[in-house]
């Protein structure tokens, strides 16, 4: 039986996120993460609380799809582990893990882009 340690590292690696999720805010500054989605914009006007609630719904959209992401990496692994030498079962849990990388690589980026652009409006 082939066993791949690469789900296992990779939840590995995320049990930081996890961990700093857990936190408040305030504790989370503390502690060096900043999870908090931002204060007020300042700068645009009189459509400055329109403008914040729609980035804070934005980020939550993508913390959501980054769960989700995970959710798949981590059922791609089961996948591939519980496949029992069919090297069909193994192919495609291994294309799915590769999928779900992708996107929350994109994600990721995407929750950089527009966390960069929104700081750049103040």
């Amino acid at each position: 039986m082939r066993l791949s340690l690469l789900p296992l590292v990779l939840m590995l690696m995320l049990l930081p996120a996890a961990a700093a999720a857990a936190l408040d805010d305030q504790t989370a500054i503390n502690q060096g993460f900043d999870i908090s989605f931002g204060g007020e914009i300042k700068g645009i006007g009189e459509n400055t609380q329109i403008i914040s609630t729609i980035i804070k719904i934005i980020n939550a959209l993508l913390v959501i799809a980054a769960i989700a992401a995970i959710v798949f990496i981590i059922i791609a692994g089961f996948r591939m582990i519980v496949s029992g030498g069919d090297e069909d079962a193994f192919s495609q849990g291994k294309r799915g893990l590769l999928y779900a990388i992708i996107g929350l690589i994109v994600i990721i980026l995407a929750l950089a882009i527009v966390n960069f652009f929104t700081s750049n409006i103040v």
